[in-house]
């Protein structure tokens, strides 16, 4: 397969200030049902607030106060995607990746973590990388995995961080490089991976003491790089949605009782 682009590996990363949100379009003739949460969350929702679709979008994907219906998560999801919301963008490619609520498409879900990632989602750069070692329908291409690695690792990714060790030990995507490997499998076995734990153990063994030493100095100075705030939250009212004041004086309702790839939250 041909290498994907420069800018779909290596461009900068954007996304230092919070971006405006758009507004989002609803038909006026489509509902939310109740269970979904209070009038305050429903009416913002269908008014075309972002954040309120984004969590419209959330609840569907997860069950919370109605049944689980993820036609209805990433119809939701691609509307606050739209409108500029990061996490959104991130979780829809999640559900092309998986084929939940839309057909499956591997390239479809490239194109959502692309924008995930270049606006700072480390889970979508994580996510990236995944589809480039597993082929994703093109086949593999372990550099540019490792790239995505990478910029996963330094933000904190313990998924990514193991990963990159594995291919650092092997010499698969980069060069091998065993310093280089027991430092990530370090790192992640520091968030408690175990499997992480047991290769750092292994790699070890096989670093002479002055590379071991250098190893062990990069980990302790080593420091995740933060991801801007936009790219992994979302703003709700104080309290949450289910306690956001709403404006009628009518009284609301109570609410209705990948290889490692990251999961959809945030």
């Amino acid at each position: 397969m041909p290498p994907p682009a420069a800018s779909d590996v290596t461009g900068a990363l954007s996304g230092t200030s919070r971006a405006r949100l758009g507004v989002v379009q609803v038909p006026p003739s489509e509902k939310l049902p109740d269970g979904i949460g209070g009038p305050a969350l429903r009416n913002a929702a269908m008014k075309g607030d972002a954040t309120a679709a984004y969590e419209i979008g959330v609840r569907f994907a997860e069950g919370k106060g109605v049944a689980t219906n993820y036609d209805e998560a990433a119809k939701w999801y691609d509307r606050a995607a739209q409108a500029g919301v990061v996490p959104a963008t991130f979780r829809l490619g999640t559900l092309y990746e998986k084929g939940l609520g839309v057909k499956k498409d591997a390239d479809i879900a490239r194109r959502y973590y692309t924008q995930a990632a270049e606006r700072g989602n480390a889970k979508a750069m994580h996510n990236l990388a995944v589809l480039d070692a597993d082929g994703g329908g093109r086949g593999a291409n372990y550099k540019s995995a490792a790239q995505w690695f990478r910029k996963a690792a330094d933000r904190g990714v313990a998924d990514s961080q193991f990963n990159l060790g594995i291919l650092y030990a092997r010499g698969i995507g980069v060069e091998q490089n065993l310093a280089e490997s027991y430092k990530w499998f370090s790192l992640a076995a520091a968030q408690g991976d175990a499997d992480a734990a047991g290769k750092r153990d292994d790699v070890a063994k096989r670093l002479d003491p002055q590379s071991l030493a250098a190893a062990k100095l990069a980990i302790q100075t080593f420091s995740a790089e933060p991801q801007p705030d936009d790219a992994v939250n979302v703003a709700a009212p104080n309290g949450g949605w289910d306690s956001a004041p709403q404006a009628s004086a009518k009284p609301a309702p109570k609410p209705v009782a990948a290889k490692r790839s990251a999961s959809a939250a945030h």
